[in-house]
């Protein structure tokens, strides 16, 4: 993962906001292998950013049964 770029929080809220418009809901897991795919990754750890960005209002989250994890999408 050392040749991830790491991106700035708006470069993240953007890359979140996008994938969730585009795939629909969608696991933290699910967003971090996206995201490893494109060599990129969020500031912090994925869960913790996703946090960040369900308490401003930009993205809710749910936990899944299922997925056994977090459920991202947009409100």
């Amino acid at each position: 993962m050392s040749d991830a770029l790491v991106m700035t929080d708006r470069e993240a809220e953007t890359f979140v906001m996008k994938l969730l418009s585009e795939r629909g809901p969608q696991s933290t897991l699910d967003i971090e292998r996206f995201a490893r795919k494109e060599h990129r990754r969020c500031p912090d750890q994925t869960v913790l950013f996703l946090m960040k960005m369900k308490r401003k209002g930009m993205i809710l989250g749910e936990v899944s049964m299922e997925k056994k994890g977090w459920l991202w999408s947009l409100p």
